[in-house]
């Protein structure tokens, strides 16, 4: 059981906010259009940013990799490539966050000790706050990844921005050779 599970969840934010706007007031009005599906007290948050991830990927989709092939695997998978990387798009429903994943690249075998010091001492720093980076459990490819909550995703262009933020990053990253990756082609 992990640490956020042995603790009881608290109050869902959307029922706290809807609680603590419509005590003694005849009617609520959402004041944002963002929060307007969240206005109902019974109303399920998850289901709200899962509705909400189902409309904004193919948009996203669209804007990044245009229509065909690649764009039904993206919708898919939730994977497709941006400025020479690999990127994922997913919704952890545990959390309702937005999380985004680009591949850095395949770790040298015989580096792996410096390559995942490397890794801890970027996260332990913080040297780019809000991003973390690791090895993808089932590919051991190294990763950069971030996330944000889906009440902040107002738009597509927050998705925009951080998928463009995390490829240059990486590819800062690898043209630094920060981390000793193997050669691909």
């Amino acid at each position: 059981m992990s640490h956020a599970q042995s603790h009881s969840s608290p109050q869902p934010f959307s029922q706290g906010v809807t609680q603590g706007v419509t005590q003694g007031v005849s009617q609520a009005v959402p004041v944002d259009p963002l929060l307007a599906g969240l206005a109902a007290p019974d109303d399920d948050p998850a289901q709200g940013s899962a509705d909400r991830f189902n409309a904004l990927l193919p948009r996203v989709v669209a804007q990044v990799v245009g229509e065909g092939e690649a764009a039904q695997e993206a919708l898919e998978t939730g994977g497709f490539v941006l400025n020479e990387s690999t990127v994922v798009m997913r919704l952890n429903p545990d959390n309702d966050y937005l999380e985004f994943f680009c591949d850095i690249g395949l770790p040298d075998p015989h580096h792996l000790e410096p390559n995942f010091r490397t890794a801890l001492e970027l996260n332990l720093c913080r040297t780019y706050p809000g991003v973390t980076f690791g090895v993808h459990p089932e590919s051991g490819r190294l990763v950069a990844t971030t996330a944000t909550h889906m009440l902040l995703v107002a738009d597509d262009e927050v998705c925009l921005q951080a998928l463009d933020l995390l490829t240059g990053l990486v590819g800062q990253l690898r043209a630094n050779r920060t981390f000793m990756l193997l050669e691909e082609r």
